[in-house]
């Protein structure tokens, strides 16, 4: 399952999605979180990043929104930052199951 966050970390709801994921993730479902607008910005959590590690989870950042925001100095060292092209690969090859979170 491919989650896409696009909020803000301190958006109302923000870790429900996670707490969904991880319990999927307990149960053996493959997990990678792709985050994108200003979820970017949770990737340069420590906490937020350990968690999703912690659970098995792929994390993923979109490499033109954390370049706009300028946060690649700042970026956990476990998030692959993937372009439009890869974005599209993981939609359309790696997962079968997809999660938008936009509130």
């Amino acid at each position: 399952m491919l989650i896409i966050l696009s909020k803000s970390p301190a958006a109302k709801n923000y870790d429900s999605i996670l707490e969904i994921a991880a319990e999927l993730a307990e149960k053996g479902e493959r997990i990678a979180v792709l985050h994108i607008q200003e979820a970017c910005i949770a990737t340069t959590s420590s906490e937020h990043c350990g968690r999703l590690l912690k659970n098995k989870m792929d994390v993923y950042a979109l490499k033109a929104e954390v370049e706009t925001r300028e946060l690649m100095e700042k970026l956990c060292p476990n998030v692959k930052t993937i372009d439009y092209g890869q974005w599209v690969n993981l939609l359309m090859t790696d997962h079968n199951k997809t999660v938008s979170w936009t509130s």
